[in-house]
């Protein structure tokens, strides 16, 4: 989500040809690809949420032991580490562990937190080393707070994202940094929860071409977990600016329906843009 979704989220696409740079090629090219942007983190927040709320281990079993249980979001072939007194995660990738999803990754991901996520005041931190995600090598930590002022309030985390860079197998490179306000908005189900990432919201660096960017949440952008019969979290409404040197994209998200168009206005017009479903790591609703 933050995730979480809002979590939401889209780093940097994965290809140096100018059409599939980040904020690059042709109107609706720039849409699709801010719409991927956060992708790989999003991931990574995923596993991270997953370890935390103790999918991968119990506290413990009947004998007093951890226990393991099925993962969602971390692979098999991942070995993940609890240290319970530091309060710390490992999660090893190895040379080459494929996720859910079909990337492939490697490396390791480091967490650190002072509690269970829910806690208000909670702080878990994520570094990575070596992480690489289809042949791109991703860094940055990433934080993330629980800002609500009690557990009877909707959960809500200030997620700063530093450091952002992914570098491809030819040594180009792009940029990120972020800050961003997520609500989690929880339902008796599950899957009838909603994910807003704030009015303020903001992300920026440079791209591919190194040419600056910036992407800001001008009206909060509405996620949702389940949309057509899908377990997707796709943005169903809310508006965003996207900036890419002296040009300016804004995105709006539509009224709450779940689909896939996205109306925006460029240069003096406006429209219709169908945004790709992206897969999800998992099917449950622990993103």
């Amino acid at each position: 989500m933050m995730m979480l979704a809002a979590f939401g989220v889209m780093f940097l696409a994965s290809c140096n040809d100018e059409s599939e740079t980040p904020l690059a090629g042709n109107d609706d090219e720039v849409v699709n690809t801010e719409a991927e942007l956060d992708a790989d983190f999003e991931d990574i927040d995923n596993m991270t949420l997953e370890s935390l709320e103790s999918n991968v281990y119990s506290e413990e079993g009947s004998s007093g032991s951890r226990v393991a249980h099925r993962r969602h979001h971390i692979p098999d072939c991942a070995e993940v580490t609890h240290n319970y007194e530091e309060m710390t995660i490992t999660i090893d990738f190895g040379e080459e562990c494929e996720l859910r999803n079909g990337k492939v990754v490697s490396g390791v991901i480091f967490i650190t937190y002072t509690n269970r996520k829910f806690m208000p005041g909670s702080l878990t931190t994520t570094t990575l080393q070596d992480f690489y995600v289809d042949g791109k090598l991703i860094e940055g930590t990433r934080v993330v707070e629980n800002i609500s002022a009690s557990l009877e309030d909707n959960p809500t985390f200030h997620i700063t994202l530093t450091g952002g860079k992914i570098t491809l197998e030819d040594g180009t490179f792009a940029t990120r940094d972020a800050d961003k306000t997520v609500m989690w908005i929880r339902a008796d189900n599950p899957l009838r929860d909603e994910f807003h990432v704030l009015e303020g919201s903001t992300a920026y660096g440079f791209n591919f071409e190194g040419i600056d960017y910036s992407i800001n949440v001008v009206e909060t952008i509405v996620y949702k977990n389940f949309c057509d019969d899908q377990f997707i979290k796709a943005p169903v409404s809310g508006v965003k600016q996207v900036i890419k040197g002296d040009q300016e994209w804004i995105i709006d998200f539509g009224d709450g329906e779940c689909d896939t168009l996205v109306t925006v206005t460029h240069d003096g017009e406006t429209w219709t843009v169908e945004l790709k479903r992206r897969k999800r790591l998992g099917n449950d609703a622990n993103g």
